[in-house]
């Protein structure tokens, strides 16, 4: 099927006149509900049970299972996106903060790993006070929209910047719909794609860039599916001569950013402790500001990537990494990569 023919359920579809702020898309979190899985965090917890050996008869639900199941209809078939709020963040520790979310994270999909060090509940915090060239999770620099290498993304705000750190949430489906409207010409170059790099997190038998294009929209059953990082196209091109974008690739990439970052479909807002995001990969792009910390204060979120159970249908190429979703684990080795662009 013609990418450019493919109908888009509208229940995919969204922008600011359905999303016009967090409510619309939050799920509360009623203490009560919460009652039976706090618990049982807690006693996991005092017994330092790692959180990622836990398993779902370890972390019962309770009465919060339809509310979850309510969750994982929404992001997997519904908009995309939703927003949990009533985390007990203030009468509870990382620890056991820790083990509520990845019992939640076990009913919509498998943890799998964020990076070369494999870790499957990964805490996103500014690094680059050690490590320079920490990957984007781990520094607070600004973020483009963008999707990650797993069917479902997951952040729990344990503790928001004192200033920045804003997110924006678009669905990649209506940017595909806005783009198919008003630059058709376009959709051609999306569709084909990019070549990406790796930012040296490739297996030791594997490419830094991929030999193939990661098409940014795609078409499989019926169904269209979005995945798109600038910058591992910025840094394939500007490290291999081989690899050149064109003015129309340019203008490609220009127009479906700011088509992303439109305000009429765009949603921004500041996670506040106790908040989760959870959304889908293949129809969301997410970004985000930059942020600063204060002495004595760090941004702190949790973050889980699943792989759904069963997964989306997706066309192989949109694989980034070997054995996606996920990024291989190789001890040893952390998420750090230094481009020319560090230098410039």
């Amino acid at each position: 099927m013609a990418l450019d023919l493919v109908a888009v359920p509208p229940a995919n579809l969204w922008d600011r006149t359905d999303v016009p702020d967090t409510d619309a898309i939050a799920m509360d979190l009623p203490a009560d509900d919460l009652a039976e899985l706090e618990a049982a965090a807690h006693r996991l917890a005092a017994d330092g049970i790692n959180p990622v050996s836990a398993g779902p008869d370890d972390l019962p639900l309770g009465a919060l299972a339809p509310l979850v199941d309510r969750l994982r209809t929404e992001v997997l078939h519904g908009r995309g996106i939703a927003l949990l709020r009533g985390f007990p963040v203030q009468r509870c520790t990382v620890d056991e903060i820790s083990l509520m979310f990845w019992g939640i994270g076990l009913r919509l999909g498998r943890a799998v790993s964020q990076s070369v060090m494999g870790e499957r509940l990964g805490h996103v915090i500014n690094m680059t006070d050690a490590d320079p060239h920490a990957r984007a999770y781990r520094n607070r620099s600004e973020l483009s929209p963008h999707s990650d290498p797993g069917d479902l993304l997951l952040f729990l705000c344990i503790e928001p910047a004192i200033t920045g750190g804003v997110s924006r949430f678009v669905s990649s489906l209506s940017v595909f719909e806005v783009i198919r409207r008003e630059r058709p010409d376009l959709l051609a170059v999306l569709a084909r794609g990019f070549r990406y790099h790796r930012f040296g997190e490739q297996g030791p038998d594997d490419d830094p860039i991929t030999a193939h294009r990661v098409p940014v929209f795609s078409e499989r059953d019926g169904l269209v599916s979005g995945r798109y990082v600038r910058e591992y196209v910025e840094i394939a091109a500007d490290e291999d001569p081989s690899i050149v974008l064109t003015d129309t690739d340019r203008e490609a990439i220009r127009v479906l950013e700011e088509t992303a970052n439109r305000p009429d479909l765009a949603l921004d807002f500041t996670m506040a402790a106790g908040e989760a995001v959870v959304a889908n990969n293949f129809t969301v792009f997410h970004a985000r500001t930059g942020f600063v910390n204060e002495p004595g204060q760090r941004r702190h979120l949790l973050r889980l990537w699943l792989a759904a159970e069963p997964p989306r249908p997706v066309v192989p190429d949109t694989k980034h990494y070997p054995g996606e979703p996920g990024i291989p684990p190789q001890p040893g080795r952390k998420p750090s990569f230094a481009s020319r662009f560090d230098s410039r």
